[in-house]
């Protein structure tokens, strides 16, 4: 389902060092490799990226005003994410090579951990911007 359970929101705002760390020590490997061995510089960033919606997303249960900047998140990644989406699968689909090359190879690996990271993102924010409506403006009968 695209609507993240409490559980999963809570585990990715409460590891968000995790993922920003994780993601600048991705980075910074990427950057020592050699010319052609560098892979992974898009889902290091991606990974930096849900660190910092995770940071931002902390208080997701208890903020009133805080599905406005998830509903933000959602309107400005939902339309990338789905376009590079689109380009990753349109350039894998239409070439009529029966092989491809290493960097080709690479690319299209790091795009789709890339893609991947970028898609939880926007699960995330749609998950918050949604939830956190219901905790902080529906009031329980």
């Amino acid at each position: 389902m695209f609507i993240l359970d409490d559980h999963k929101i809570d585990r990715i705002v409460t590891h968000w060092k995790r993922y920003l760390f994780g993601g600048l020590m991705v980075i910074a490997i990427v950057v020592m490799l050699p010319r052609g061995w560098q892979i992974g510089i898009l889902s290091g960033f991606m990974l930096f990226s849900l660190g910092i919606y995770g940071m931002a997303l902390r208080r997701w249960r208890s903020d009133p005003g805080l599905w406005m900047l998830a509903a933000l998140l959602v309107f400005s990644l939902g339309p990338c994410s789905a376009y590079f989406e689109f380009l990753q699968w349109h350039s894998v689909f239409t070439k009529n090579r029966n092989w491809f090359s290493w960097d080709e190879i690479r690319v299209s690996i790091d795009a789709i951990v890339a893609l991947y990271l970028l898609l939880e993102c926007v699960k995330l924010a749609v998950s918050v911007a949604i939830k956190n409506w219901k905790y902080t403006h529906l009031k329980p009968v």
